[in-house]
Protein backbone atom coordinates (compact mmCIF):
# COMPACT_ATOMS: atom_id res chain seq x y z
CA UNK A 1 0.00 0.00 0.00
CA UNK A 2 2.77 2.69 0.71
CA UNK A 3 4.60 1.45 -1.84
CA UNK A 4 1.35 2.48 -4.40
CA UNK A 5 1.44 5.84 -2.71
CA UNK A 6 4.53 6.51 -3.28
CA UNK A 7 4.51 5.46 -7.07
CA UNK A 8 1.42 7.63 -7.54
CA UNK A 9 2.86 10.78 -5.56
CA UNK A 10 6.47 10.33 -8.15
CA UNK A 11 3.99 9.90 -11.03
CA UNK A 12 2.39 12.93 -10.52
CA UNK A 13 4.91 14.67 -10.02
CA UNK A 14 6.39 13.81 -12.89
CA UNK A 15 3.41 15.15 -14.53
CA UNK A 16 3.31 18.55 -12.71
CA UNK A 17 7.01 18.47 -14.04
CA UNK A 18 6.42 17.73 -17.52
CA UNK A 19 3.88 20.33 -18.13
CA UNK A 20 5.61 22.75 -16.46
CA UNK A 21 8.39 22.08 -19.11
CA UNK A 22 5.86 22.07 -21.97
CA UNK A 23 4.47 25.28 -20.88
CA UNK A 24 7.67 26.70 -20.88
CA UNK A 25 7.71 26.03 -24.32
CA UNK A 26 4.85 27.28 -25.30
CA UNK A 27 5.89 30.83 -23.66
CA UNK A 28 9.41 30.97 -25.27
CA UNK A 29 9.56 28.92 -28.63
CA UNK A 30 7.05 31.31 -29.90
CA UNK A 31 10.24 33.97 -29.44
CA UNK A 32 12.81 32.00 -30.60
CA UNK A 33 10.59 31.16 -33.47
CA UNK A 34 10.18 34.90 -34.07
CA UNK A 35 14.00 35.90 -33.82
CA UNK A 36 14.79 32.76 -36.48
CA UNK A 37 12.05 34.43 -38.90
CA UNK A 38 13.29 37.77 -38.31
CA UNK A 39 16.23 36.74 -40.32
CA UNK A 40 14.42 35.84 -43.16
CA UNK A 41 12.91 39.39 -44.81
CA UNK A 42 11.23 38.01 -47.57
CA UNK A 43 8.85 35.05 -48.94
CA UNK A 44 10.75 31.83 -49.18
CA UNK A 45 9.61 28.36 -49.43
CA UNK A 46 12.26 27.91 -46.64
CA UNK A 47 10.76 30.26 -44.14
CA UNK A 48 6.86 28.81 -45.08
CA UNK A 49 8.10 25.79 -44.02
CA UNK A 50 9.90 27.05 -40.92
CA UNK A 51 6.68 28.62 -40.01
CA UNK A 52 4.75 25.53 -40.38
CA UNK A 53 7.05 23.68 -39.00
CA UNK A 54 7.54 25.52 -35.82
CA UNK A 55 3.81 26.44 -35.73
CA UNK A 56 2.43 22.66 -35.77
CA UNK A 57 5.09 22.11 -33.32
CA UNK A 58 2.95 24.89 -30.77
CA UNK A 59 -0.43 23.96 -32.00
CA UNK A 60 1.06 19.74 -30.36
CA UNK A 61 2.08 20.96 -27.42
CA UNK A 62 -0.72 23.34 -26.38
CA UNK A 63 -3.44 20.65 -27.48
CA UNK A 64 -1.76 18.19 -25.59
CA UNK A 65 -1.33 20.10 -22.21
CA UNK A 66 -4.79 21.46 -22.42
CA UNK A 67 -6.19 17.43 -22.97
CA UNK A 68 -4.11 16.62 -20.41
CA UNK A 69 -5.91 19.58 -17.95
CA UNK A 70 -9.66 18.75 -18.99
CA UNK A 71 -9.57 15.11 -18.61
CA UNK A 72 -7.93 15.25 -15.23
CA UNK A 73 -10.75 14.63 -13.54
CA UNK A 74 -11.44 16.93 -11.35
CA UNK A 75 -12.74 20.26 -13.32
CA UNK A 76 -12.45 21.97 -9.80
CA UNK A 77 -8.92 21.34 -8.96
CA UNK A 78 -6.32 23.74 -10.18
CA UNK A 79 -2.65 22.74 -11.05
CA UNK A 80 -0.40 25.17 -9.91
CA UNK A 81 2.94 25.40 -10.83
CA UNK A 82 6.15 26.62 -8.87
CA UNK A 83 8.97 28.21 -8.80
CA UNK A 84 9.50 29.30 -12.23
CA UNK A 85 12.67 29.26 -13.59
CA UNK A 86 11.86 32.31 -15.65
CA UNK A 87 14.00 35.12 -13.72
CA UNK A 88 12.25 37.92 -12.39
CA UNK A 89 15.16 40.36 -13.97
CA UNK A 90 14.50 39.24 -17.52
CA UNK A 91 10.56 40.52 -17.07
CA UNK A 92 11.78 43.91 -15.49
CA UNK A 93 14.31 44.55 -18.44
CA UNK A 94 11.39 43.64 -20.42
CA UNK A 95 9.72 46.16 -19.25
CA UNK A 96 12.08 48.65 -19.66
CA UNK A 97 12.65 47.71 -23.13
CA UNK A 98 9.25 48.16 -24.03
CA UNK A 99 8.88 51.66 -22.48
CA UNK A 100 12.05 52.68 -24.03
CA UNK A 101 10.73 51.39 -27.43
CA UNK A 102 6.73 53.05 -26.98
CA UNK A 103 9.25 56.56 -26.17
CA UNK A 104 11.12 56.07 -29.06
CA UNK A 105 8.44 55.60 -31.12
CA UNK A 106 5.93 58.00 -29.96
CA UNK A 107 9.42 60.66 -30.49
CA UNK A 108 9.77 59.50 -34.25
CA UNK A 109 5.92 59.89 -34.48
CA UNK A 110 5.73 63.03 -32.87
CA UNK A 111 2.86 61.26 -30.97
CA UNK A 112 4.27 62.44 -27.13
CA UNK A 113 0.71 61.49 -25.75
CA UNK A 114 1.57 58.03 -25.62
CA UNK A 115 5.21 58.38 -23.71
CA UNK A 116 2.87 59.70 -20.66
CA UNK A 117 0.80 56.52 -20.51
CA UNK A 118 4.19 54.22 -21.17
CA UNK A 119 5.57 55.97 -18.31
CA UNK A 120 2.75 55.95 -15.80
CA UNK A 121 1.93 52.63 -16.30
CA UNK A 122 5.77 51.10 -16.41
CA UNK A 123 7.84 53.54 -13.58
CA UNK A 124 5.31 52.96 -10.47
CA UNK A 125 5.60 49.05 -10.99
CA UNK A 126 9.24 49.08 -11.32
CA UNK A 127 9.62 50.97 -8.32
CA UNK A 128 7.80 48.96 -6.34
CA UNK A 129 10.03 45.89 -7.56
CA UNK A 130 12.92 47.48 -7.75
CA UNK A 131 12.61 48.67 -4.12
CA UNK A 132 11.22 44.62 -2.87
CA UNK A 133 7.82 46.17 -1.81
CA UNK A 134 6.30 43.43 -4.26
CA UNK A 135 5.12 40.61 -2.44
CA UNK A 136 7.21 37.77 -3.71
CA UNK A 137 6.88 33.95 -2.93
CA UNK A 138 3.64 33.12 -4.02
CA UNK A 139 3.08 30.70 -7.01
CA UNK A 140 3.74 32.54 -10.34
CA UNK A 141 2.18 30.63 -13.17
CA UNK A 142 -1.06 28.09 -12.96
CA UNK A 143 -2.78 25.82 -15.55
CA UNK A 144 -6.70 25.63 -14.80
CA UNK A 145 -9.62 24.22 -17.21
CA UNK A 146 -9.93 27.93 -18.11
CA UNK A 147 -5.98 28.27 -19.11
CA UNK A 148 -6.66 24.83 -20.70
CA UNK A 149 -9.19 26.54 -23.17
CA UNK A 150 -7.62 29.09 -23.68
CA UNK A 151 -4.37 27.30 -24.82
CA UNK A 152 -7.03 25.43 -27.63
CA UNK A 153 -7.52 28.95 -29.11
CA UNK A 154 -4.55 30.12 -28.86
CA UNK A 155 -2.60 27.29 -29.83
CA UNK A 156 -5.12 26.02 -32.58
CA UNK A 157 -6.78 29.31 -33.88
CA UNK A 158 -3.72 31.54 -33.53
CA UNK A 159 -1.32 28.87 -35.49
CA UNK A 160 -3.45 28.43 -38.04
CA UNK A 161 -3.74 32.09 -38.74
CA UNK A 162 0.38 32.73 -38.42
CA UNK A 163 0.39 29.39 -40.94
CA UNK A 164 -1.97 31.41 -43.33
CA UNK A 165 -0.23 34.87 -42.80
CA UNK A 166 2.72 32.92 -44.77
CA UNK A 167 1.28 33.00 -48.04
CA UNK A 168 -0.94 35.68 -47.40
CA UNK A 169 2.05 38.66 -46.86
CA UNK A 170 3.65 36.80 -50.43
CA UNK A 171 0.23 37.97 -52.05
CA UNK A 172 0.27 41.64 -49.94
CA UNK A 173 3.13 42.69 -51.32
CA UNK A 174 2.80 41.44 -55.13
CA UNK A 175 -0.73 43.80 -54.48
CA UNK A 176 1.00 46.73 -52.50
CA UNK A 177 4.14 47.26 -54.33
CA UNK A 178 3.80 50.57 -53.04
CA UNK A 179 4.38 48.65 -49.93
CA UNK A 180 7.84 48.23 -48.12
CA UNK A 181 8.10 44.31 -48.18
CA UNK A 182 8.69 43.48 -43.87
CA UNK A 183 7.09 40.29 -43.72
CA UNK A 184 9.96 38.85 -41.80
CA UNK A 185 9.45 41.44 -39.57
CA UNK A 186 5.26 41.46 -39.49
CA UNK A 187 5.18 37.62 -39.28
CA UNK A 188 7.83 37.77 -36.22
CA UNK A 189 5.77 39.79 -34.74
CA UNK A 190 2.62 37.59 -34.69
CA UNK A 191 4.58 34.86 -33.11
CA UNK A 192 6.00 37.10 -30.34
CA UNK A 193 2.33 37.96 -29.87
CA UNK A 194 1.18 34.07 -29.76
CA UNK A 195 4.33 33.73 -27.10
CA UNK A 196 2.78 36.80 -24.87
CA UNK A 197 -0.69 35.27 -24.93
CA UNK A 198 0.62 31.81 -23.74
CA UNK A 199 2.56 33.86 -21.08
CA UNK A 200 -0.59 35.87 -19.99
CA UNK A 201 -2.87 32.90 -19.66
CA UNK A 202 -0.71 30.59 -17.92
CA UNK A 203 0.37 33.35 -15.21
CA UNK A 204 -1.05 34.01 -11.84
CA UNK A 205 1.10 36.43 -10.48
CA UNK A 206 -0.24 39.87 -11.45
CA UNK A 207 3.44 41.04 -12.34
CA UNK A 208 4.12 38.41 -15.01
CA UNK A 209 0.41 39.01 -16.06
CA UNK A 210 0.57 42.74 -16.31
CA UNK A 211 4.26 41.71 -18.13
CA UNK A 212 2.56 40.11 -20.95
CA UNK A 213 -0.28 42.22 -21.30
CA UNK A 214 2.05 45.09 -22.12
CA UNK A 215 3.50 43.27 -24.92
CA UNK A 216 0.49 42.23 -26.68
CA UNK A 217 -0.45 45.87 -26.73
CA UNK A 218 2.65 46.87 -28.03
CA UNK A 219 2.74 43.80 -30.79
CA UNK A 220 -0.85 45.26 -31.69
CA UNK A 221 0.25 48.30 -31.89
CA UNK A 222 3.33 47.74 -34.35
CA UNK A 223 1.33 45.29 -36.75
CA UNK A 224 -1.34 48.16 -37.03
CA UNK A 225 1.12 50.14 -38.07
CA UNK A 226 3.13 48.29 -40.73
CA UNK A 227 2.12 50.01 -43.56
CA UNK A 228 3.94 53.14 -41.94
CA UNK A 229 1.28 55.38 -43.93
CA UNK A 230 0.27 58.25 -42.08
CA UNK A 231 -3.23 56.51 -41.52
CA UNK A 232 -1.53 53.40 -40.49
CA UNK A 233 0.68 55.80 -37.89
CA UNK A 234 -2.77 57.12 -36.78
CA UNK A 235 -4.75 54.09 -36.28
CA UNK A 236 -1.90 52.93 -34.62
CA UNK A 237 -1.22 55.20 -31.88
CA UNK A 238 -4.86 54.96 -31.12
CA UNK A 239 -4.65 51.50 -30.47
CA UNK A 240 -1.80 52.29 -28.07
CA UNK A 241 -2.56 54.66 -25.83
CA UNK A 242 -5.75 53.27 -25.16
CA UNK A 243 -4.67 49.66 -24.26
CA UNK A 244 -1.59 52.15 -22.48
CA UNK A 245 -4.60 53.74 -20.21
CA UNK A 246 -5.64 50.32 -19.86
CA UNK A 247 -2.25 49.55 -18.89
CA UNK A 248 -2.04 52.30 -16.34
CA UNK A 249 -5.11 50.81 -15.24
CA UNK A 250 -3.98 46.91 -14.63
CA UNK A 251 -0.49 48.66 -13.01
CA UNK A 252 -2.50 50.70 -10.65
CA UNK A 253 -4.51 47.56 -9.68
CA UNK A 254 -1.33 45.19 -9.50
CA UNK A 255 0.11 47.67 -7.09
CA UNK A 256 -3.17 48.07 -4.91
CA UNK A 257 -3.13 44.34 -4.44
CA UNK A 258 0.59 44.29 -3.38
CA UNK A 259 0.64 47.45 -1.14
CA UNK A 260 -2.62 47.10 0.54
CA UNK A 261 -3.76 43.69 0.40
CA UNK A 262 -0.56 42.08 0.81
CA UNK A 263 -1.70 39.71 -2.47
CA UNK A 264 0.33 39.38 -5.58
CA UNK A 265 -1.49 36.21 -7.55
CA UNK A 266 -5.04 36.52 -9.74
CA UNK A 267 -6.30 33.75 -7.62
CA UNK A 268 -5.87 35.42 -4.51
CA UNK A 269 -8.00 37.94 -5.06
CA UNK A 270 -11.27 36.16 -4.81
CA UNK A 271 -11.28 34.74 -1.50
CA UNK A 272 -11.02 38.27 -0.35
CA UNK A 273 -13.80 40.12 1.62
CA UNK A 274 -15.67 41.77 -1.09
CA UNK A 275 -15.36 45.47 0.16
CA UNK A 276 -11.80 45.35 0.36
CA UNK A 277 -11.51 44.09 -3.47
CA UNK A 278 -13.33 46.71 -4.81
CA UNK A 279 -10.54 48.76 -6.16
CA UNK A 280 -8.63 46.31 -7.63
CA UNK A 281 -11.65 44.49 -10.10
CA UNK A 282 -12.51 47.64 -10.96
CA UNK A 283 -9.33 48.72 -12.02
CA UNK A 284 -8.98 45.30 -13.85
CA UNK A 285 -12.13 45.54 -15.69
CA UNK A 286 -11.54 48.83 -16.49
CA UNK A 287 -7.93 47.33 -18.05
CA UNK A 288 -10.35 44.62 -20.13
CA UNK A 289 -12.34 46.64 -21.04
CA UNK A 290 -9.37 48.83 -23.41
CA UNK A 291 -7.90 45.33 -24.34
CA UNK A 292 -11.52 43.99 -25.62
CA UNK A 293 -12.07 47.25 -27.54
CA UNK A 294 -15.43 47.98 -25.53
CA UNK A 295 -17.22 51.47 -25.71
CA UNK A 296 -15.87 53.94 -25.72
CA UNK A 297 -12.95 52.00 -26.27
CA UNK A 298 -13.87 50.57 -29.71
CA UNK A 299 -12.52 52.79 -32.00
CA UNK A 300 -9.10 51.21 -31.84
CA UNK A 301 -10.47 48.05 -33.34
CA UNK A 302 -12.19 49.14 -36.14
CA UNK A 303 -8.32 51.55 -37.59
CA UNK A 304 -6.62 48.43 -36.54
CA UNK A 305 -8.59 47.05 -39.66
CA UNK A 306 -5.86 48.88 -41.96
CA UNK A 307 -3.39 45.91 -41.00
CA UNK A 308 -2.55 43.49 -43.25
CA UNK A 309 -5.60 41.40 -42.38
CA UNK A 310 -3.86 38.48 -40.20
CA UNK A 311 -3.40 40.74 -37.33
CA UNK A 312 -6.78 41.35 -37.37
CA UNK A 313 -7.52 38.20 -37.50
CA UNK A 314 -5.04 37.46 -34.65
CA UNK A 315 -6.58 40.27 -32.50
CA UNK A 316 -10.00 39.89 -33.14
CA UNK A 317 -10.93 35.94 -32.80
CA UNK A 318 -8.09 34.58 -32.14
CA UNK A 319 -6.22 35.69 -28.94
CA UNK A 320 -6.15 39.46 -27.75
CA UNK A 321 -9.85 40.30 -27.21
CA UNK A 322 -10.16 36.78 -25.88
CA UNK A 323 -8.63 37.77 -22.89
Amino acid sequence: SNELLVSMYVKGANTLANLLNLVYFLILFPFCMAIIISIFKHASLFRSLLIMAGGFAIMGVAIYVAVNVLMSGDTSKFVYLEHPEIPEKVILCGEVFLMGLVCFLSIKYKKYYAITFSLVGTIPVLWMDLTHKAVEGNTCLRIDTFAAVMYLIVGFVGILICIYASGYMKDYHHHHTDVEDRSGYFLALMFVFLGAMFGLISSDNLGFIYFFWEITSVCSFLMIGYTRTEEAVNNSFRALWMNLLGGCGFAAGLMYCNMVLGISNLSQITPQAAGSIIVPVTLFAFAALTKSAQFPFSRWLLGAMVAPTPSSALSHSATMVKI
